[in-house]
């Protein structure tokens, strides 16, 4: 029994980051706690009632057992209430719990830097949130509280027991013994095997949302049976992987419950031989009885629940990572960042995989105010520098300053109220109009007005059913992928950043529309504006400070009012 306990303990230790939530709930714990206690008691001593009932009825006891009968109504009464509110409260815990550990992991998550957050799919985020959160609340928490009940419930049998008749207890105890052989079998294997559960649920995730939202491309080329078949392959992956655990579970459980028919049997059989030579009542034989199933009914779900607590052990430990992403949220603060003269490149390099370069001794000067063009060919790194410049790496070589000071010493996470990008691939979320402009943050009216105004989401919003509350749909599939661009420029211009960012971000306009607005950003002299293109309007281009032409990851040309074309 104390190496059970010690084993709990050290489960317990291994998962250190789990003892801040118990801390946090530490006073709906401690009801928890209090009130498994009583029901576990009042549990085991029905064995008592039990006995006192049979003994009055067998000698005849008439009026004692009809005081017994009313006694034993209430005290069953009060066992179901004390039942009702002790399972409440444990899973009122319960759910606190999950909740506060999922919202730390959910924003470790959103708290890693783009290269980071990069690393894994998002589908094993949501895994992660949704399946992995299922498995901690069933196998980690409502476990570890079930245990603890348990071991009250297994402590008041035993007690009762020595009093009733040591030999039985002896019989149970070896019994016990016996029993706990399979845990500390099973367990180390059942782990393993949990891990790969909860690996092959995030694969699972992953293959499922990538069949989901390449639909039309599956639908348009006539692939729907082929994605059929790929989710009949990726779902009997799972559901093996997922059986293999189960089958654990399963031989776990159907040893506990033989072991436990079989010391219950050697109990009636010892309890009734004592009652033939007269050691014992037959009350007592009938309350040995009750007592040996309440003894080991613990037993079995100690044996099962202490496998499931250790399999999650490395499940926690993975999502325990992403809670101490959130550190970064309470890093040392850094400076401002500040754009009120310039933003200066000096030699800047960089590399994703440290082998291959992307960008090669870039230098540029960007002024407040001025408007210039990034020009190129697909993938020649225009996007990576601009990226650079919005604080998503860290790693490059040479240096990036706001008005003089090195971007590696400022907080990249502020850069946002700097710049804004609009790009070629618009995301919006599936809210309204407004709330993909906004982005619950707080605007004025004429705020927002005036950026539906300059973005033309006025143009096509009055006719759609309930104006700016009007869904955008996933992704914005209930919207023209002009109307999205419109919406992004809006999302944009409402917040007045001092520097606006086009990555192609008007290329799903038609062409008069587009020009249009580069044209109402052109002309605003308070807007610092960087255009990346590689098909730029003749007419526009020549309106730019500077026009930059890249290829091959450098600046091969600098460009002053001068292009032809």
């Amino acid at each position: 029994m104390i190496s059970f306990v010690w084993k709990i303990l050290n489960i317990l230790e291994r998962c250190e980051t789990m003892k801040k939530y118990w801390k946090k709930n530490r006073l709906i714990l401690a009801a928890a706690l209090i009130l498994g206690i009583l029901t576990s008691v009042s549990s085991a001593g029905i064995s008592i009632l039990l006995q006192k009932i049979v003994d009055a009825a067998v000698s005849r006891q008439t009026e004692v057992f009809e005081r017994l009968f009313l006694f034993a109504a209430g005290y069953i009464l009060l066992l179901c209430v004390m039942n009702y509110v002790s399972a409440l409260t444990a899973k009122y815990l319960t759910q606190r719990m999950i909740r506060q550990y999922r919202q730390d992991i959910f924003k470790g998550i959103m708290s890693r830097r783009p290269v980071r957050f990069q690393e894994e799919n998002t589908a094993d985020y949501i895994s992660a949130l949704t399946n992995d959160m299922k498995l901690v609340e069933d196998n980690y928490i409502a476990a570890l509280l079930q245990t603890f009940e348990l071991l009250v419930m297994f402590a008041a049998t035993l007690i009762i027991l020595l009093i009733l008749s040591p030999l039985v207890t002896a019989i149970l105890l070896t019994a016990f013994l016996l029993m706990f052989l399979i845990p500390a079998v099973i367990g180390r294997y059942l782990e393993r095997r949990q891990e790969l559960v909860s690996g092959q649920i995030a694969v699972f995730t992953e293959k499922l949302k990538d069949i989901l939202s390449g639909y039309e491309v599956l639908r348009s080329y006539n692939r729907i049976e082929a994605a059929n078949l790929r989710f009949q392959a990726e779902n009997e992956k799972e559901t093996q992987v997922r059986f293999s655990a189960a089958r654990l579970f399963a031989l776990n459980e159907g040893l506990s419950d033989t072991l436990a028919v079989i010391s219950t049997l050697m109990v009636i059989f010892t309890a009734a031989y004592l009652v033939l030579t007269g050691q014992i009542t037959t009350g007592t034989l009938l309350a040995l009885v009750q007592l040996s199933s309440t003894f080991m009914a613990p037993v079995m779900l100690l044996m099962q629940n202490v496998p499931k607590i250790q399999s999650m052990r490395q499940v926690i430990g993975r999502l325990n990572g992403y809670v101490a992403d959130s550190s970064a949220l309470e890093r040392p603060a850094k400076e401002i960042p500040s754009f009120e003269h310039t933003i200066e490149l000096d030699h800047v390099s960089f590399s994703y995989d440290k082998e291959t370069p992307v960008l090669s001794d870039i230098t540029m000067q960007i002024a407040r105010g001025g408007k210039y063009a990034l020009m190129g060919a697909s993938g020649c790194g225009k996007t990576t520098l601009i990226k650079l410049l919005l604080g998503y790496y860290e790693d490059y070589s040479g240096s990036i300053r706001y008005d003089g000071r090195e971007l590696r010493e400022l907080d990249p996470d502020r850069i946002a109220g700097i710049a804004s990008v609009i790009h070629q691939n618009i995301y919006l979320f599936n809210w309204s109009v407004r709330e993909n402009i906004l982005l619950y943050e707080e605007f004025t009216g004429c705020e927002l007005e005036e950026a539906v105004e300059k973005s033309g989401v006025s143009l096509f919003i009055g006719e759609k059913e309930g104006g700016l509350w009007h869904m955008a749909g996933e992704n914005g599939v209930l919207l023209s992928g002009g109307q999205r661009q419109r919406i992004a420029l809006a999302r944009a211009l409402i917040r007045h950043a001092p520097l606006i960012i086009l990555d192609e971000g008007t290329s799903a306009l038609d062409r008069q529309t587009a020009c249009e607005i580069e044209s109402r950003l052109l002309k605003d002299e308070a807007l610092t504006l960087i255009t990346i293109t590689h098909n730029p309007d003749p007419k526009l281009i020549r309106q730019y400070d500077k026009i930059y032409q890249m290829s091959n990851g450098r600046l091969e040309n600098q460009l002053k009012n001068s292009y032809t074309g």
